[in-house]
């Protein structure tokens, strides 16, 4: 019997509730259940906890539990720590979680030719978030890795454009949709549709950090210049928390759309947001990939979505399954809304196409691009550029 290869996924901290640490847990989760891999997670700093239940056969260990971030640790120990975790445990496959976490494993990737490695991009290639060492990361990433992985085709081009050197080693596999089983109840027993003309208020929801990246406050400015008598029939639900909450409040206030905002804070069952909406928002300045996308439509709700890089030009198909709006442009956003809001008929033949190529991120499609690429890695004439 063939040995189970042995998969090392190195986080920056798992017990974080973010978009990352859930596709990390999913991805992992779905190589140790199909009993052919041997799967570890091992998190920088933090608990070794995951809000994200993972699969009882994933050991998940922190090299630092007792810390909320590293600080300086992430110099020369962290390198050494990194090597010797590598040397120690021998895996076939480390796959490392967000480009920034590459940097030290730079030792690694030339004292330890044994194990392939993997840097998995999270973000697009064209945003740095400010950390300037992620670019630098990048780099190294696209001479050292055995394969880099990005979330969508858009995120490719930009790899091939600003780190040419991995252009070989470029695979493109989506995010797991972690609704999917939503999806399929709700195609094996579909509900009776929603009639356009029930009672009022409609809802628009909205979902994600309350920070600048998600674009709230774009969306507040779009959905203050609806026109009054469409927004009247509506309430606009932004679902998360973060640092912006207070501005974001006084935002609405001045514009004097507060009764029809609502923001709840961060939901223990975001489904149950969806099943209540009638439309969700993406107003996001830029994504990794945009999941809530193919969460929403995997409950049934069309979606309007500025076209910001990288994601949601491949997750909505623009006049089937949503609307895409040119990336930052509060004008047009507000007339595609409005257009939307003000019309039952528009959004009722959004909604019947919410279906429209969710296959792309299915459990089985997902599997079948990570086991393509697993499997690439042992091939005997495989070249890592130096």
């Amino acid at each position: 019997m063939t040995s189970r290869k042995h998969v090392l996924f190195y986080t920056g901290a798992q017990s974080r509730t973010g978009g990352t640490e859930r596709a990390c847990a999913d991805t992992a989760n779905m190589l140790a259940a199909s009993g052919e891999y041997r799967v570890e997670v091992i998190s920088e700093y933090g608990p070794a906890e995951s809000p994200y239940p993972l699969h009882k056969d994933i050991v998940h260990e922190s090299l630092h539990p007792e810390r909320s971030h590293l600080g300086a640790l992430r110099g020369v120990l962290l390198f050494i720590r990194l090597l010797l975790m590598v040397m120690s445990k021998r895996p076939d496959v480390v796959v490392v979680v967000e480009s920034i976490g590459f940097l030290p494993f730079l030792l690694p990737s030339y004292l330890c030719r044994r194990t392939r490695y993997i840097c998995w991009e999270h973000f697009n290639a064209t945003s740095d978030l400010g950390v300037a060492r992620r670019d630098t990361a990048r780099r190294l990433a696209a001479r050292r890795a055995d394969r880099v992985v990005v979330l969508s085709h858009e995120d490719r081009e930009y790899w091939e454009r600003l780190h040419p050197a991995a252009r070989e080693r470029l695979s493109v596999v989506p995010n797991l949709n972690p609704l999917e089983h939503v999806l399929g109840q709700r195609q094996a027993s579909p509900a009776v549709e929603r009639e356009a003309s029930r009672a009022t208020p409609h809802v628009a929801v909205a979902v994600g950090r309350l920070d600048p990246q998600k674009g709230f406050d774009l969306l507040l400015d779009a959905w203050a210049a609806i026109p009054a008598a469409t927004r009247e029939h509506w309430v606009l639900r932004i679902v998360g928390e973060g640092n912006c909450r207070t501005e974001l409040q006084a935002q609405a206030e001045a514009l004097g759309i507060a009764a029809q905002v609502q923001m709840p804070g961060q939901s223990s069952d975001i489904r149950l947001e969806y099943a209540a909406a009638d439309l969700f928002v993406l107003s996001s300045r830029f994504e990794g990939f945009g999941l809530v996308l193919v969460e929403a439509l995997s409950c049934g709700v069309p979606c309007v979505s500025f076209e910001c890089p990288a994601g949601p030009r491949e997750i909505i198909k623009h006049g089937v399954n949503g609307y895409l709006v040119r990336s930052g442009d509060v004008v047009l956003l507000t007339h595609q809304l409005g257009e939307v809001m003000a019309d039952d008929a528009v959004l009722a033949k959004l909604r019947a196409n919410v279906d429209y190529g969710l296959e792309r991120f299915s459990r089985r499609t997902v599997e079948a691009s990570w086991r393509g690429v697993l499997q690439e890695l042992e091939s005997p004439t495989l070249m890592r550029a130096i």
